[in-house]
């Protein structure tokens, strides 16, 4: 150690991400090169993460409960699903390999990245969380009052479509807005995630809600100056990770809501009695009551969720009968 003339990042140089790459040149023995590059990359998003969030620029500051709080914020990502499993697993593992290499030891690390960010539950057993529409409803003036007017608008949109947080981004909302108006539904595809993706139309119906949603949509959008809920020279990481939608999401925990994602999952149950006329299965206590077209309601939200199998709709609603 101390081969540059500082004593910050353990005497591997000033800048912390800049320091991790030494370090793990150090450790691969100036080879493994693509090996390094993947985990510098990666370090230096946990680097950008700590200084941003926590104003930590120098490795020796970072703790136990610091790499955890990572790791939950991360868990949080993949739920909205911003994000994937596998690369929230490496974006751990990358931390882990880093802070040993600077610190030459493995006193701080995440032992099971996958016990954290792992497969998420494939059938429901707990009731979403925003299901109570008041609630939303003093959520979003919360939000609102905070100055966090893109994130009100965001959770509107996911709590009234039950769509991804990706894809209340980057839509189009005047695209939406006329939609609404001629059809009574919208398409979404700006933004979508894998599935069944932009080829494949995938409309969804407008409530009154819904309509009410989609022109704050609009206001917040020309406010912006842009055609969705980014700034013209603003990219979704941006907002997501280091911005406002990261920001909101205290709040959201405050009114008791764990992410974005649940408001898609509490569409999903209330879509699912609109359309089967029966209780959503995670809302009886996982039980079911042997609904004969159940199959047919759950190809059609999944469908509407962007999915292109009806065992994903669980994860949403809770077990088939």
């Amino acid at each position: 150690m101390s081969k540059f003339t500082t004593q910050r990042n353990f005497g591997f140089g000033k800048q912390m991400d800049w320091a991790g790459h030494q370090a793990l040149k150090d450790i691969y023995g100036r080879g493994h090169f693509g090996t390094v590059a993947s985990h510098a990359q990666r370090w230096q998003q946990f680097c950008n993460w700590a200084r941003s969030n926590h104003g930590i620029k120098d490795a020796c500051a970072i703790d136990q409960s610091l790499l955890e709080r990572y790791a939950a914020d991360l868990v949080e990502r993949v739920e909205d699903e911003t994000l994937a499993v596998s690369y929230a697993q490496n974006l751990i593992v990358s931390a882990n390999i880093s802070l040993e290499a600077l610190r030459q030891d493995k006193t701080i690390r995440i032992e099971s990245p996958a016990s954290w960010v792992g497969k998420r539950q494939t059938v429901r057993t707990r009731v979403p969380d925003g299901m109570d529409w008041s609630e939303i409803c003093r959520l979003v003036a919360c939000l609102r009052q905070n100055n966090l007017h893109r994130a009100a608008a965001i959770v509107q949109l996911c709590r009234c479509f039950g769509i991804r947080l990706r894809e209340a981004i980057l839509a189009k909302p005047a695209d939406w807005q006329r939609q609404a108006r001629e059809r009574g539904q919208i398409d979404v595809r700006d933004g979508t995630k894998g599935g069944r993706g932009k080829e494949v139309a995938r409309w969804v119906p407008v409530s009154e809600r819904g309509q009410l949603a989609l022109r704050e949509a609009v206001r917040v959008r020309i406010q912006l100056g842009g055609q969705n809920l980014l700034k013209p020279d603003e990219n979704f990481d941006d907002l997501v990770n280091d911005g406002e939608v990261h920001r909101a999401r205290k709040v959201l925990h405050e009114f008791g809501i764990k992410g974005y994602h649940e408001l898609r999952a509490a569409w999903a149950c209330e879509r699912y009695e609109e359309i089967s006329e029966v209780t959503a299965p995670v809302l009886q206590e996982g039980k079911s009551f042997g609904q004969l077209n159940d199959e047919q309601f759950r190809l059609t939200l999944a469908r509407e969720l962007g999915h292109d199998r009806i065992d994903v709709v669980a994860a949403y609603i809770g077990a088939r009968p």
